[in-house]
């Protein structure tokens, strides 16, 4: 039998602990504390993994509903999934486990939808999107192929900071200047600001290092920015909302 620290280097599942875990209290004993804390962390990570598969489709269905993608930034989203197409290369060539970093390609997959979306109603331009293609298209090439690898991949992530900030930021910028959010979905940020706090937590618990704890802590910044920014100009939103409407129907 190994040590509770080895045990969970091995990166075991959440079934694997809540065996062992069972069994501790079945023999009348507390788990241990290192196994507790796994569990937790695992648990957690596992949830954010659930919550995944509906952060974006609040914002999603406000886009569909409205037939409209107003006040969302086509530059954010771009970068948004550039920024989550790389936290999911750096924690699949780094072996972390998918509890850890799972939701970033759920999330991305959401993105890349809700980025076609706004390219139909903005109507963009046929090389930007083409480009947008190619881009990521290169990029998975890259990884199938092994030239993207771990170093390639870790400085991109040290990166990503800069590039998650150059994501939310535009969008926070044209809400100011607008005085109103759109589309922009309160369900949607209020889950990513709670993901961020979670994502600290299993982020220090299963050791995925600085970088990605400084990515998570300046998401959640930015991202509470942007539920700040939806409550407080919430009347004008509502008012542009009901005006657009108006001329629709003319």
């Amino acid at each position: 039998d190994c040590s509770w620290p080895d045990a969970i280097k091995r990166k075991m599942d959440l079934i694997n602990l809540l065996q062992e875990a069972g069994g501790s209290v079945l023999s009348g004993k507390a788990p241990p504390p290192e196994l507790v804390k796994a569990l937790v962390s695992k648990g957690l990570g596992y949830g954010i993994l659930a919550g995944a598969c509906i952060t974006k489709l609040p914002q999603i269905g406000n886009v569909l509903r409205a037939g409209s993608a107003a006040g969302l930034s086509a530059l954010s989203t771009e970068l948004e999934v550039v920024g989550l197409s790389i936290h999911t290369a750096y924690g699949a060539l780094n072996d972390l486990p998918f509890s850890a970093y799972g939701e970033a390609s759920i999330l991305c997959a959401q993105s890349i939808f809700l980025l076609a979306l706004i390219y139909k109603w903005s109507k963009a331009p046929l090389p930007r999107v083409l480009a947008m293609i190619a881009l990521l298209g290169s990029f998975g090439a890259g990884l199938v192929t092994g030239h993207i690898g771990r170093d390639i991949i870790r400085v991109a992530f040290d990166a990503n900071n800069l590039v998650f900030m150059a994501a939310r930021v535009p969008q926070i910028i044209s809400n100011f200047r607008a005085k109103a959010t759109g589309q922009l979905s309160l369900v949607t940020c209020g889950i990513n600001v709670v993901g961020c706090v979670v994502r600290i937590y299993t982020s220090l618990a299963e050791n995925a290092g600085a970088a990605m704890v400084r990515q998570y802590a300046i998401s959640l910044a930015l991202n509470a920015a942007l539920v700040l920014q939806i409550l407080l100009y919430a009347k004008n939103t509502k008012a542009q909302a009901a005006k657009t409407a108006k001329k629709k129907k003319q």
